[in-house]
């Protein structure tokens, strides 16, 4: 493995599920690492749809950096609104939709490019 995606996948597993600053300047959820044949990128997921970013670019962490409160209701907003999770109401409906939203997202990316690690879908 090249020294650049061993480091990549380093930096993803302490941060999988967390809430970075992507280099877009948005919050949102690291959930993957993606490939084509030019580039790695961080994929973050923003409650509806999957970003693809360069990781020539940063990433920043917001866990243990914004006051635990204030992660939490990060967190907390997420579980309520984000669309790959199942909520307390109708969650029979939420399971399915969930299910077939994840389904969309994971479809929907080009010929050429590849996820090379597992989505994390779990919020930490």
């Amino acid at each position: 493995m090249d020294s650049n995606r061993k480091l990549i996948l380093t930096e993803f597993d302490s941060l999988k599920g967390q809430f970075v600053i992507t280099g877009s300047h948005n919050i949102e959820r690291l959930v993957a690492v993606g490939s084509d044949d030019m580039d790695y990128y961080w994929i973050t997921y923003n409650g509806r749809k999957l970003s693809w970013s360069s990781c020539v670019g940063r990433i920043m962490p917001l866990k243990g950096h914004l006051r635990d409160k204030d992660y939490k209701e990060l967190v907390r907003l997420a579980k309520l609104n984000h669309y790959d999770q199942v909520t307390l109401w109708e969650p029979e409906n939420a399971k399915k939709y969930s299910a077939q939203h994840k389904e969309l997202l994971i479809g929907g990316i080009g010929e050429n490019d590849e996820f090379i690690t597992d989505i994390c879908w779990d919020i930490n």
